[in-house]
């Protein structure tokens, strides 16, 4: 019969839908075949999320063990430091008061080598380096310095650090006079 009304021009599938319209239960096998379409399409795309969300909790679960791994790190860092300056300080409270003494000298001498090292060193060289230092360390190597060879650096620096410390200087001098005149 189906293929006597497709040869005679009858298209079958347009012809039964239009008659399962009218009948109520094949219109309605009809419709859950469509819903059921529907819903299988929304499943598999929640799955999809769901699968997405596995891969992130997963990712952060990661992120999160290998930062708790660097806090633990940290903290036995922290423990660590902690201990060597509990050490450093009972080491430091042992010392006996000859060897605080032979480290000031050892500084002193520092200074005295360094203050060589710009006795020897050409005056605009010495201005340069100087105005980029702590103005305390500047004062410190000056005063260490020949008053000539003073003199002759404070002459390459720019005027106003040259005022600056040549009025510094004269101020530690007022505040500490030379041995022999405090003996006077």
């Amino acid at each position: 019969a189906l293929v006597i009304m497709t040869i005679a021009g009858v298209n079958v599938l347009d012809t039964v839908k239009t008659f399962s319209k009218n009948i109520p239960i094949i219109s309605q096998l009809v419709d859950v075949h469509k819903i059921q379409r529907k819903l299988e399409t929304t499943i598999e795309k929640q799955n999809e999320v769901i699968e997405q969300q596995k891969k992130q909790i997963n990712e952060l679960e990661n992120e999160l063990s290998a930062k708790q791994q660097e806090v633990d790190r940290l903290k036995k860092e922290k423990e660590h430091l902690e201990e060597q300056l509990s050490l450093m300080e009972a080491n430091k409270e042992e010392l006996p008061e000859d060897k605080t003494a032979t480290m000031n000298t050892t500084n002193n001498t520092t200074m005295e080598d360094i203050a060589s090292m710009y006795e020897t060193m050409s005056e605009k060289n010495a201005a340069m380096i100087l105005t980029k230092m702590p103005e305390s360390d500047v004062l410190t190597i000056l005063s260490s310095l020949d008053s000539d060879k003073a003199a002759a650096i404070l002459e390459k620096m720019p005027p106003d650090d040259a005022a600056k410390y040549t009025s510094m200087l004269a101020k530690r001098a007022e505040e500490n006079p030379p041995v022999e005149e405090a003996a006077r």
